[in-house]
């Protein structure tokens, strides 16, 4: 199963880098993680606080390509959302921030 990783950026830049990663059968499932909060927040922490709404996802793969952004002024309701799947494996962290095209 492909693995994705959700770093979080902020307007001035990256905020938290993923390490470890979460497994998803798809690009499609992995962009619905990141709707519903990939497990790190919330459309209500959102609500609770309104300064989170300036983050955002962005989705790679194990390869540092990036594949998508998700805002979290985007985040959908908890109501039916995808569980997060497990974190188990570590990447590579070497040159990650220079290559992952993410800041």
């Amino acid at each position: 199963m492909p693995r994705y990783f959700f770093d979080v950026q902020s307007k001035s830049g990256l905020v938290c880098l993923d390490y470890q990663g979460l497994d998803c059968p798809d690009d499609e499932a992995a962009m619905a993680l990141a709707r519903h909060g990939a497990g790190f927040t919330s459309a209500g922490d959102c609500e609770r606080n309104p300064q989170l709404k300036c983050y955002s996802f962005i989705v790679g793969d194990a390869q540092n390509k990036l594949l998508f952004t998700v805002p979290f002024s985007e985040l959908l309701p908890n109501d039916g959302a995808p569980s997060a799947a497990k974190k188990r494996r570590t990447r590579a962290t070497a040159g990650r921030a220079q290559s992952s095209g993410h800041v």
